[in-house]
Parts: structure tokens; C-alpha cells; sequence
């Protein structure tokens, strides 16, 4: 303070009405001290709202009990909103007090210096905001508090100037450790106790407000949802110490990737949400993710005696205001993005669009008319025959069928989406079994043999989310010890190339104690996915089915000629089975045998069809085979569609 606003305080003071006597003095003291008193009765407790009850207790006590306390409010210091009002106020009305963050200078004061501030309202020199309170208070104290994270300033204003002096300054200290234990409260609220990074809450508050400032000034908003590849099996491996310190250390890995003025927050389990501000461009945006996504991909964790451990991203974005939803829209979006990003193999980033959006739409609408079927007795299994490279049938592929309201039979490529989906993959997968093992105990029972007097194997597929449902191995022991004339040795699972990419290990174990059983299992659809050797090596599987793309064209492709090729030499000398599926014509056949291929699969056979179909299929194949030169199975192919149905 001034020479002069120190004389013209003094003057003031020495001007005060007798009231404030030492007396009342002593009083206006203690009035402040039951204020504390009060404030404290209550419990103080944890959560989001846990430092509202207490700064508000305060500021009603102050304005109640003294009498020349007048006016009483606190104010959380937020640099991304233009205009800042107190969040309660005592003694005035709530839309008074605006403070323009341009002016609020004397606030960015006194949270630098960390003490209390006195203003008198007609000195020239009062900060402008602060005049609007000149006809209820004569001066007003500002008190800082808070933590590094959140931090806010306490405003009291008395009816007399020099009043605050006369009290003496230091007793608004209390207030502020008050303050400072419930902004610290709040801080604990809005941030993961964890990591320490913003939790949801924090999170979509800020988006609110990011969500703001981009249409004011025109800039490009990232909001993304991240998802760790492969976490669950740290977890089921190393035990959940070990996934918490793996978060805690990709936490701070992201963190320490990102801008300082971006927003990294953990929202739940391993899924973290993140907000990139005031982007000039799109490809700017792209870039960081590039950036997150390398960090991540490039970083190796010790979890101690154990091995050391590393794990990708799936990172779903979309952009403000090029997406012009609202806050929970635009989460909504990046999570359907974030979707597309793991359902394309992981370890990217996926941009959210309408034709996303919709293909989403679709795939729900889809999932909406399985479980219906499901529900209504509308799912039944067709088969198709599998054959040696000699001709003899050895089983049947059971392939899912939905059968509509109006009896048009769909097959899985309609309602793809509902095989993997959340609450729906196990149920259809239990039926998939429970029918097929029926309808293996039906052919026991009735006497139905294969040529050769062989037992009919029947393959099933199991989708991925079933496959690593930890009720799948249960399910299935139900399933047998239901059907006892099941011989589980003619029983064979088949699991896409996609399951492994989710949890390998997991995928292993789970067929390790199908064999156990001794289930055959299979590895289907091979050569389309990703790290197909590291499968073959590393999975108990019994049979490879070569995916019928390379089949087909395999006549007129030298390079998929040459893949089969490689993939039939490779099982060979692994002592594997192998199954070429789209098999439709004699030629199909012919390479295969030269190749040494051991069964086939598609039209040059049959189509799938339903079971009851089957034994007349089967005498009339014998049929034909008799009149066939010995060693060959030319047949007419059925046309149109695919070979091998799915």
C-alpha cells in the first residue's frame, strides 16, 4: 500500500463509530472463531460435492453472525471461462459479482503472493470489478486458497473501511486453510486416485468448457477415448498390482507425450479420454495421436522378477466443430470410432464419420435381430461336408443360420455383428454347441456312419468373445456331460484368427484344455488375419482351414497359388491337418492333391444344408463316387455364392 492509502486508511479507522470499541473488537473476533467452530460441526466427508458444503457453511456463518460483515463469497479460478462468478454468495445477489478475465488482476495477485488482500472501495486505485459491491460493503478482503491442481479466492466485504484492519488480517488465515482443505477434497474428487490424472467428471467438465473456447475462437477440438491393448492379460497374468503399477506408469508415458495444455484422464479400468485444444488443423491432430500411439507401442514395463512387459493403443477421435455435437455426443462419437480402431486389428487411431455412424447403426440393428431370434426359437444349423483330398466325406462344418418372421433364411454375413457381441456372443455360442451336440447324439442313436464306418465329425465356430468368455470351457464340459454319446474326439472347435489378436495366451490356454477333452480345435479362415506362423506356433490347434480367397482364385493367381502352396507345406511338416476351403471345381481338387492338401471344403462338395437333408446327400455322393475313376472326386459344382458358407 501507498503513503497516501496508508493515511487515508488511518483516517478511516480513526473515523470508525464507537461501536467498534476494543470491546467489539474482541467480539467481531470471536464471532469468527464460532464461525470456524460451526463450519467444522459437520462432517466433512469425500465426493464431488464435499468442499461446496463447507466453503458455503463459511460465507452464511460470516454473514449471519457478524455485524458488520456483510457480504461473503468464493470464487474457483478457471482460466477457460471468459467471465467468472462465485460459485455462492452471502448477502447479495448471485449475478453481482462478474469478474471478466481480463480484469481479474488483483485475483492472479493474491494467489501469487498466497496471503490476504485489502481493497476499499472508493479509493480510486478498487479494482473495477470490485465497485459493483460499493453500495453494500465500504471494503473488501480477498483470500487465496486452494491446491497446485484448483484454486480459489474467498471475498468478504464489511459495511465500515478500516473495519478488516482493526481485526487484523491474519484471522482470515483460518478461512484459508479451511479453503484449502475443501478445494483439496474436490481435487481429490475430479482426479483418479490411481494415476492422478483427471477422472470423468474433471474430464467432461473441461470438455464443456474446451467444447466453448473452440467456437469462440475458431480452432480445431480433439476429443479421443484410449483403450490398452492386451491389459486384461496383465492382469490375469501378473496379478491386479501389477496392472495398477502398469497404469500408473502409461499414465505419466501419455502424459508426458502429450502438450501441457491438453487433457489426459482416466475414466475408468484401462480406458483413458483425452482432449486436444486450440488445433489449427486436422493433420495437427493426427499427428499427436501418431505421437501417443508410438509412445506407447515403444515403451517396456519391469513388473520386478517378471517379464518385462509392453502394450499398444486403440485410439478413437473425433473433431470439434467438424463433429458439431454436444459434449456427450462427441464422447459417444469417439467411442464408436475407438470401436472401428480395435475391430481393424488395434494398435491405431480411427476417425469417427457419418459413414461409420452408420455401418454402427447397422450392425446394432443387426445384434436387435439375432437376440430376437435367438429368443424366439428362429436359430438352426446347416452343414456343409468336409472331404478328404480322395473324396471321402469325414463330417460336417455346422454354420449358423437365422431364419426370419417370414421364413427367408439369413446366413451369419447379415448379422455378423451379434457373434461378438456384449451379452449376446455367449448365448448364441451355448446354442451353437448345445444344437450341434445334439445333433450328434441324434446321428448316434439313429445309426448314422460315414463310409468307412467312420464317427461323424462335426466342427463348430466359436466366436472370439466366447472363446475368451472365462464360463466357455464350463459351458462346454456342461454340454458333453449333457449329450453322453457324444464322442468328444468327433467333436472340433474352430476359432477365427481374430481371437488371438485379443488375448493369445488366454486363446491358448482355453484350446490347451479343449485337447484335454480330447476336442480337436482348429485354426479357421488362416492366411487373412495377423501373426499367422506366431499362431501355428504357439496354439494347440489340430487343423489349419485355408481361407477360401486364396483357394478360389488359386488357378489363375500364381501368388495365391503359391501361398496355399506355402501354407500346406508349413502344416505338413508341423503334423497338422489341413482344410482348403472354396473348393468348386476339379481343378480346385486336382492342385490341392498335387500340393498334398488333406481335405476340402465348398460347393465342388455341396452346399450347407439343413441336417435333415443330409443322409439323403450322403447316399446319393456314394452314388456317384462309384461311377468316378478311383482317386478323384470330379463333381459339378454348384454355382452362385460363396463355396464355403459361413
Amino acid at each position: 500500500m501507498t503513503t497516501t492509502k496508508a493515511r487515508r486508511a488511518r483516517a478511516r479507522q480513526d473515523a470508525l463509530p464507537a461501536i467498534l470499541d476494543q470491546g467489539s473488537i474482541d467480539d467481531e473476533r470471536m464471532t469468527l472463531f464460532r464461525v470456524l467452530q460451526e463450519a467444522l460441526a459437520e462432517p466433512v466427508t469425500k465426493g464431488r460435492g464435499a468442499a461446496d458444503p463447507l466453503l458455503r457453511r463459511i460465507c452464511q456463518g460470516l454473514v449471519r453472525n457478524s455485524r458488520m460483515i456483510r457480504v461473503a463469497c468464493y470464487l474457483i479460478v478457471d482460466e477457460e471461462r471468459p467471465v467468472l462468478t462465485p460459485e455462492f454468495t452471502a448477502g447479495m445477489e448471485a449475478g453481482l459479482l462478474r469478474i471478466p478475465r481480463s480484469l481479474a488482476g488483483p485475483l492472479r495477485e493474491t494467489l501469487r503472493d498466497r496471503r490476504p488482500s485489502l481493497h476499499v472501495l472508493d479509493d480510486p486505485g478498487a479494482p473495477v470489478w470490485l465497485r459493483a459491491l460499493h453500495t453494500l460493503v465500504a471494503e473488501v478482503v480477498l483470500f487465496p486458497f486452494g491446491v497446485a491442481t484448483l484454486r480459489g479466492v474467498g471475498v468478504v466485504g464489511v459495511a465500515e473501511a478500516g473495519f478488516l484492519s482493526r481485526i487484523g488480517l491474519d484471522y482470515f488465515a483460518a478461512f484459508t486453510n479451511l479453503g484449502n482443505l475443501a478445494l483439496n477434497l474436490r481435487a481429490q474428487a475430479l482426479h483418479d486416485a490411481l494415476t492422478g490424472l483427471p477422472n470423468r467428471g474433471l474430464y467432461v467438465d473441461r470438455l464443456a468448457h474446451a467444447r466453448a473456447s473452440a467456437r469462440r475462437r475458431r480452432r480445431l477440438l480433439g476429443v479421443a477415448l484410449l483403450d490398452l491393448d492386451g491389459f486384461k492379460q496383465i492382469n490375469d497374468r501378473h496379478g491386479h498390482g501389477a496392472g495398477d503399477l502398469v497404469l500408473a506408469r502409461l499414465g505419466r508415458i501419455m502424459r508426458d507425450a502429450m502438450r501441457p495444455t491438453d487433457t489426459l484422464a482416466r475414466i475408468g479400468g484401462d480406458e483413458f479420454a483425452l482432449l486436444f485444444v486450440d488445433m489449427p488443423c486436422l493433420g495437427d491432430i493426427e499427428a499427436l495421436c501418431v505421437r501417443l500411439l508410438d509412445a506407447l507401442r515403444s515403451t517396456r514395463l519391469s513388473l520386478g522378477e517378471a517379464a518385462d512387459v509392453s502394450l499398444t493403443g486403440s485410439l478413437g477421435l473425433t473433431v470439434y466443430p467438424l463433429d458439431e455435437g454436444d459434449p456427450e455426443t462427441l464422447m459417444r462419437h469417439a467411442d464408436v470410432a475407438l470401436y472401428a480402431a480395435k475391430a481393424g486389428g488395434r494398435d491405431q487411431y480411427h476417425i469417427h464419420s457419418l459413414d461409420l455412424d452408420r455401418a454402427i447403426d447397422a450392425d446394432f440393428r443387426a445384434t436387435e435381430v439375432a437376440r430376437r431370434a435367438l429368443a424366439e426359437g428362429r436359430m438352426c444349423l446347416y452343414y456343409q461336408p468336409i472331404a478328404t483330398i480322395d473324396g471321402d466325406v469325414v463330417g460336417f462344418e455346422a454354420l449358423l443360420r437365422l431364419v426370419r418372421e417370414d421364413g427367408t433364411v439369413l446366413r451369419p454375413a447379415s448379422f455378423g455383428a451379434a457373434l461378438d457381441a456384449a451379452g449376446l456372443a455367449r448365448p448364441l455360442g451355448r446354442f451353437v454347441l448345445e444344437a450341434a451336440a445334439c445333433q450328434m447324439e441324434a446321428w448316434v442313436r439313429a445309426g448314422f456312419e460315414l463310409e468307412a464306418r467312420r464317427p461323424v465329425r462335426c466342427s463348430v465356430n466359436i466366436s472370439a468373445a466366447h472363446l475368451l468368455n472365462a464360463s466357455f470351457l464350463e459351458d462346454l464340459r456342461a454340454i458333453l456331460s449333457a449329450h453322453p454319446l457324444v464322442d468328444p474326439a468327433a467333436f472340433e472347435i474352430e476359432i477365427t484368427e481374430s481371437a488371438p489378436l485379443r488375448d493369445l495366451e488366454g486363446v491358448r490356454r482355453t484350446l490347451t484344455a479343449c485337447q484335454k477333452l480330447r476336442i480337436r480345435t482348429a485354426l479357421d479362415d488362416f492366411g487373412t488375419g495377423y501373426a499367422s506362423l506366431t499362431h501355428l506356433q504357439r496354439l494347440p490347434v489340430d487343423t489349419i482351414k485355408i481361407d477360401q480367397s486364396f483357394v478360389r482364385d488359386m488357378a489363375d493367381d500364381p501368388k495365391d497359388h503359391a501361398i496355399v502352396s506355402g501354407i500346406t507345406h508349413v502344416a505338413y511338416r508341423l503334423g497338422l491337418n489341413v482344410v482348403a476351403e472354396g473348393v468348386e471345381t476339379a481343378a480346385h481338387i486336382r492342385m490341392l492333391k498335387a500340393l498334398g492338401c488333406s481335405c476340402v471344403q465348398g460347393y465342388a462338395l455341396a452346399k450347407a444344408m439343413p441336417a435333415a437333408d443330409i443322409p439323403r446327400w450322403v447316399r446319393r455322393y456314394a452314388q456317384r463316387r462309384r461311377a468316378w475313376p478311383r482317386g478323384s472326386i470330379v463333381m459339378r459344382a454348384d454355382k452362385g455364392g460363396n463355396s464355403r458358407e459361413d
